[in-house]
């Protein structure tokens, strides 16, 4: 089982950050990620009607202040979704409100690695499988 991630982030630096990220811990996963990129909450909500992604990463700066009521936007267009947000480390206060939401976890956007890109996807890749597997006992 392939993950389909989106990428959601206005800033082409830090878009290439991720998928330099994403390219390092590839090498280390038993599984295959395929990217795809939005640039602006118009273009993250197309995606997100395509119920085609597994996975967004949504950067803070694609809504800032308005990032939790995006959040739930996107769990009314796709409760299967699992949304990351990355978000400043300064804004860590925002953690509780965001968890609220429903999103699967925040990370400040300093912090991120390749290992724990890898360790996040690992997780969410082993909980894909056992929906599967439920999903098919019924």
């Amino acid at each position: 089982m392939d993950i389909h991630l989106l990428i959601a982030m206005p800033d082409p630096k830090s878009q290439d950050l991720m998928l330099s990220l994403l390219n390092a811990a590839s090498h280390l996963l038993p599984f295959k990620v395929e990217a795809h990129q939005a640039r602006s909450r118009d273009e993250l909500i197309l995606q997100v009607r395509e119920k085609t992604d597994d996975v967004v990463f949504l950067d803070w700066q694609l809504a800032e202040a308005n990032t939790p009521d995006l959040a739930r936007e996107l769990d009314r267009l796709n409760p299967w979704l699992r949304v990351i947000v990355l978000l400043p480390l300064k804004l860590r206060q925002y953690r509780q409100c965001l968890w609220e939401t429903g999103i699967c976890s925040c990370m400040p956007k300093e912090n991120l690695d390749h290992e724990w890109l890898c360790s996040t996807l690992c997780l969410i890749h082993q909980a894909m499988l056992r929906e599967s597997r439920l999903a098919s006992r019924t």
